[in-house]
């Protein structure tokens, strides 16, 4: 209740702002701009923002590879070591930047993959059209 209140006591001391007429439009004329047109520091400010956004991706999937590398290499130990006859392979799927795993048997065949080939197609068409699976909207 005391909230209440407070949010009416700072109300009653706020200026009253006049409201439109009924059919009265409160947005600005046809003719004139709603927004002013973009000055250079604020294309300078967005296309620093991008480039900082790729660099961030373009970091982020040097890391996921060196991460798949890294995985590889201690897999390759540990089954080394081991009697199996199947190992692991990772790998960086490039145009969705998703880590693969493949169980692999000793003639190369893969037996599994994580995450399978329609999961990996799903992520694909998803990345191609960026809203969905569909190619056309209502």
């Amino acid at each position: 209740m005391s909230s209440i209140a407070s949010v009416n006591a700072s109300l009653a001391g706020a200026p009253a702002t006049p409201t439109p007429a009924a059919g009265v439009s409160a947005r600005p004329d046809a003719g004139t701009q709603a927004t002013p047109p973009a000055t250079p520091a604020k294309q300078d400010a967005a296309s620093a923002a991008s480039a900082a956004i790729e660099s961030a991706q373009a970091a982020d999937r040097a890391r996921k590879q060196r991460a798949a590398e890294e995985l590889q290499k201690q897999i390759d130990q540990a089954m080394a070591q081991s009697r199996t006859r199947t190992s692991l392979r990772f790998r960086v799927e490039e145009d969705i930047g998703k880590i693969v795993v493949s169980v692999v048997d000793e003639n190369g065949k893969t037996l599994m993959q994580i995450p399978d080939d329609t999961a990996l197609a799903l992520a694909r068409r998803l990345a191609e059209t960026g809203s969905g699976l569909v190619d056309r909207q209502a």
